[in-house]
């Protein structure tokens, strides 16, 4: 009976990118995952203007601005 083959092992762990690093470009998947936050931002403030137009902004703010401060504490 033969012994299983031992796993695979990575050469070296991940690391962050260099901020600092020369030509440094963001990648698809960064760039997608701002878009996301983008379109958050933009169906919040959408929903708000559409409560300005009702006249009922003082009950639409609250909803905003959690809704703001919500997606902006995630993409920070």
């Amino acid at each position: 009976m033969t012994s299983p083959a031992p796993a695979a092992r990575h050469p070296h762990a991940p690391r962050g990118r260099d901020i600092h690093e020369a030509g440094r470009t963001a990648t698809p998947l960064e760039l997608l995952f701002d878009l996301t936050f983008v379109v958050g931002v933009a169906l919040a403030a959408a929903q708000l203007h559409h409560a300005e137009g009702a006249h009922h902004v003082l009950a639409a703010l609250p909803g905003f601005l959690l809704a703001f401060f919500a997606i902006w504490w995630a993409w920070m």
